[in-house]
């Protein structure tokens, strides 16, 4: 359970991050490509400048996500 997390500028290249709860999460800057996200719950979270680079989104709720600035 990752809820609330602070993830600033993490390195995630790749990780498999498959229904991880991310709600509320703060991933600021961090590098998610290549990642699996499938039915993530990034509810609220802050995606701003993160890089979502080929990063697998499939069925991930992005509900009220700040995804300013992001590299999709």
């Amino acid at each position: 359970d990752l809820t609330g997390a602070d993830l600033y500028d993490v390195d995630l290249t790749g990780a498999n991050l498959t229904s991880a709860d991310l709600y509320g999460a703060y991933l600021r800057g961090a590098d998610l490509s290549g990642a699996d996200l499938r039915c993530a719950d990034l509810t609220g979270a802050d995606l701003s400048d993160a890089d979502l680079t080929d990063a697998n989104l499939t069925d991930a709720d992005l509900t009220d996500a700040n995804l300013t600035g992001a590299i999709l």
